[in-house]
């Protein structure tokens, strides 16, 4: 990968994690229109070590040479890691003005993403298996339309997200809080190898950073961000999934929000957005037609999609949610012969599991 010299600069800068922000975006001004960054140090010393201690300097010094750039720049491209920097052709347009854009994206996957037409679905850790339904609904039919989704990494409605994509062949971008190389939750880290492969893994931290709990609210501007707009599927009233409902309405993003009924905790977040003007929405379609998203292609009647049995099953739960003995004896099989059924419908999206071995139809 070649970068040009503004790109080269940022990247060196960003390297310096004890940097403050302002600093490495005063620093950049001066350096840039140095032909040496050495030589831009050196003139101006007594400013810099004022801005940031004697000790940062001398370290700032000691690693301008091109030794140093040239490991920097190796261990990127051994990790098969890009820079999309503020100043470089693919950064995000719709970065440049949120608050404190990132002045260097670290990523992995298909760049090409980031100046797509994104969307974004977020929601809480711990969240109903009707949530998980909704989400995988909402996933699916948004991908369908053309939208590339845009969520972060953790368990739960993230990873819902990331996996629905996969499963279905569409495009994904997940924004991860600390480093690439230190994807939280660890055990999510093969999930988010496999997002690199066929979308895209992003993050403002260097590689081997590890990430802070306030990292994540932080990082969650950026997922709000890129997008047009979020759609927050779960979340109490402490969620983080809030944080980017907060910073979207900052940025004049559409919010949208699922509504919960009183008493469920997880969805107490969603009806505060709901009461403070975000979006109502029950069904894709809401969003779709918000957007006027249209598929040229003629859809085929999802019953076509079906067997015989998995119909049989939908229309026994259009009544409700129902216990899977009752489903057994409506299909007239035994229950165990049920079982597998009803996980390749929950898999669809097209059903959920609700306590002891209840059912019910995703709407």
């Amino acid at each position: 990968m070649k970068y040009t010299k503004d790109e080269l600069c940022l990247i060196w800068l960003d390297s310096f994690m004890g940097l403050e922000y302002k600093h490495k975006k005063d620093l950049y001004e001066h350096i840039v229109k140095s032909p040496k960054i050495r030589t831009a140090l050196e003139s101006l010393r007594d400013i810099i070590e004022r801005a940031i201690s004697k000790t940062a300097y001398e370290l700032l010094l000691n690693s301008a040479t091109d030794e140093y750039l040239s490991e920097l720049l190796s261990g990127l491209e051994r990790r098969g890691i890009t820079c999309v920097t503020i100043y470089s052709k693919d950064y995000p347009k719709a970065l440049e003005n949120v608050e404190i854009p990132p002045l260097v994206l670290y990523a992995v996957g298909d760049v090409s993403l980031l100046n797509k037409s994104l969307f974004s679905i977020v929601g809480s850790r711990k969240s109903l298996p009707q949530s998980i339904a909704l989400a995988k609904e909402y996933t699916i039919s948004l991908a369908e339309k053309g939208e590339i989704l845009v969520t972060g990494s953790a368990e739960g409605i993230d990873e819902v997200v990331l996996r629905t994509c996969l499963d279905n062949g569409y495009k994904v971008i997940s924004v991860v809080a600390g480093g690439i190389l230190n994807v939280y939750p660890s055990k999510n880290k093969s999930l988010i190898d496999l997002v690199a492969k066929s979308g895209l893994v992003i993050s403002e931290y260097p590689p081997e950073v590890k990430p802070m709990p306030y990292f994540f609210p932080v990082r969650n501007r950026i997922i709000a961000g890129l997008s047009k707009g979020v759609l927050i599927v779960s979340g109490a009233k402490d969620s983080g999934a809030l944080y980017t409902a907060e910073y979207a309405g900052e940025y004049g993003k559409d919010i949208f929000a699922i509504p919960y009924n009183v008493g469920i905790k997880s969805g107490e977040g969603c009806n505060e957005l709901i009461k403070k003007g975000a979006i109502l929405t029950t069904e894709p379609k809401d969003i779709i037609e918000y957007y006027g998203l249209i598929k040229e292609e003629t859809e085929k009647p999802l019953k076509e999609e079906l067997n015989e049995d998995e119909i049989k099953i939908l229309e026994i739960l259009s009544g409700g949610e129902t216990h899977v003995e009752i489903i057994a004896k409506g299909l007239n099989k035994p229950t165990y012969v049920l079982i597998p059924l009803l996980s390749v419908l929950e898999i669809k999206g097209l059903i959920y599991k609700n306590g002891a071995n209840f059912y019910g139809r995703v709407k």
